[in-house]
């Protein structure tokens, strides 16, 4: 069986990331389906930690101040047989914002090739608009889809250690400098709400509003409509914390 592991930093955004890592580990156990081995390693320093260890998750303790570092941790921690005995075949960087919609691993790369995704949607922080994108960058959104070949050639640190954003463009980059040419790449998309990206009023690098328009997707004012059929349980847990927030204003 295929292993795969997703690589999540996180810190605090507690209720949010409380719905997402839950999402995940349905992500994760409905991978089986496609012979894939899939589980999750998150970095972080605050109670994320709990969350994750009892989803099934492993940890890694680590200070929020270098993005980057947390990134390359969960790489290292997944890919590299010092620190692993059974190191993964894929790793996926993935945020503690996001959803993931299991139908996008029925297809992998590749050894030596990056699995990338265009289309993906981003909900503002009221929860009350959602925007399509279609991403125009050669590798796509954040999550991809990487082989343990490309990550252990990078001395399974890929990321700049020191960035705070653009991390995901960083590992591309460490990638390209290692092989000695930009890594080959195939897009798998299924479907725009294959990734969900969920804006937060604090601990956020970009807003929803300045994110508006980017790709050439819709933007609708349904978004637990429309995401519904897709994470139907993750839905109702977020609906529950948005109408929370609502009746404490």
């Amino acid at each position: 069986m295929t292993s795969l592991w997703f690589i999540v930093p996180a810190h605090r955004r507690f209720d949010l990331t409380r719905v997402c890592l839950r999402q995940l580990r349905r992500t994760c156990d409905a991978m089986r389906a496609y012979d894939i081995d899939a589980t999750a390693v998150v970095i972080a320093d605050d109670e994320n930690l709990d969350v994750a260890a009892d989803l099934g998750f492993a940890t890694v303790r680590r200070d929020n101040h270098q993005l980057g570092r947390r990134f390359n941790d969960g790489h290292q921690f997944a890919c590299d047989p010092a620190y692993s005995p059974s190191p993964a075949d894929f790793v996926v960087p993935c945020g503690s914002d996001d959803w993931v919609d299991p139908v996008i691993f029925q297809r992998l790369p590749a050894p030596g090739v990056i699995g990338v995704f265009t289309w993906q949607s981003t909900v503002s922080e009221d929860r009350t608009r959602l925007q399509r994108q279609r991403v125009g960058y050669k590798c796509g959104s954040g999550i991809r889809i990487i082989p343990r070949d490309l990550i252990a050639a990078a001395g399974y640190r890929p990321c700049r250690e020191h960035a705070r954003s653009g991390v995901d463009t960083t590992a591309v980059e460490g990638i390209k400098t290692a092989i000695g040419e930009f890594p080959a790449t195939v897009c798998l998309d299924v479907h725009p709400l294959q990734i969900v990206d969920f804006k937060s009023r604090r601990a956020q690098i970009h807003s929803y509003s300045s994110l508006r328009g980017f790709g050439r997707g819709p933007e609708s004012i349904d978004p637990f409509g429309d995401l519904a059929g897709f994470y139907p349980e993750a839905v109702e847990e977020l609906q529950a914390i948005t109408q929370q927030v609502a009746i404490a204003a």
